[in-house]
């Protein structure tokens, strides 16, 4: 199994792409430590990847404060010892307006979206350096690449920053021979994603399956995408067969986004 050797950090593992990344890792032997806030859904994996001959531990924590992640960090090191590879796939997606936005959503969206993947980079990318080895890969959005509104503006520009801070360090990183790449899903299927469609059925007076059609209606597959689609390419940026791929935003999006 590729990863049988390797050790990977996943946030936000508790459900949607995160939760199927990791899924993934089991399958293919790697050892883990899964953060998020829902703890019975992490220790739902543990027993998975117990049950599949891996280690693996689950860290409550908030991914938005820097002393938790701090701290979650310092117990995966305790766990795993070595860190050979990061997924940041943390977020949330709120619907409101610009002209009446709220600075908490606002905040929120750009806590959880952007400097939790600043807090978990910046906790595990020194010992990648010394090490001269190591695989980190953001999960961002087409958001990132593209404007989607309407009432997405804190979403949207939260994950144009995170575009910006890939490229950033996958630059720094390079000399380390350490990859830093993104994946930019489209349309994914989550908890996440249909929460926001019933609330933007509510906000444009519409049906949640009118809303399901005004979307899917963007999709040249004309269908969502599950987030087990995201799993293979995930797992070849945590691979050392990436080789000199770095600072690229990959859409798996179904043809929305392409370039």
């Amino acid at each position: 199994m590729r990863f049988s050797d390797k050790n990977v950090i996943v946030t936000g593992a508790s459900r949607g792409i995160g939760r199927a990344i990791a899924k993934g890792l089991i399958a293919e032997g790697a050892n883990l430590a899964l953060i998020a806030r829902t703890k019975s859904a992490l220790e739902e994996l543990v027993e998975e990847a117990k049950s599949k001959g891996c280690r693996a531990v689950a860290i409550p924590a908030d991914v938005s404060d820097r002393d938790q992640i701090k701290q979650a960090v310092e117990r995966a090191r305790k766990e795993l010892k070595v860190i050979h590879g990061l997924v940041n796939s943390a977020g949330v997606l709120d619907n409101e307006g610009i002209a009446n936005h709220s600075e908490e959503v606002w905040n929120r969206t750009f806590a959880v979206n952007v400097n939790s993947y600043f807090y978990t980079t910046r906790a595990v990318i020194g010992e990648m350096f010394e090490r001269r080895h190591g695989h980190i890969v953001n999960i961002i959005s087409t958001s990132g690449k593209m404007a989607i509104g309407p009432n997405r503006a804190a979403y949207v520009a939260s994950k144009h920053a995170l575009m910006g801070f890939t490229r950033e360090v996958a630059v720094e990183a390079a000399p380390h021979n350490v990859t830093v790449n993104a994946i930019c899903p489209g349309f994914v299927l989550t908890e996440m994603v249909e929460d926001s469609m019933r609330k933007f059925a509510k906000d444009f007076g519409k049906t949640v399956e009118e809303t399901r059609q005004f979307f899917l209606d963007k999709m040249p597959t004309k269908r969502f995408i599950a987030p087990e689609e995201v799993v293979p390419i995930a797992l070849f940026l945590l691979s050392d067969d990436v080789g000199a791929i770095m600072g690229q935003a990959i859409s798996v999006d179904g043809g929305f986004a392409p370039l």
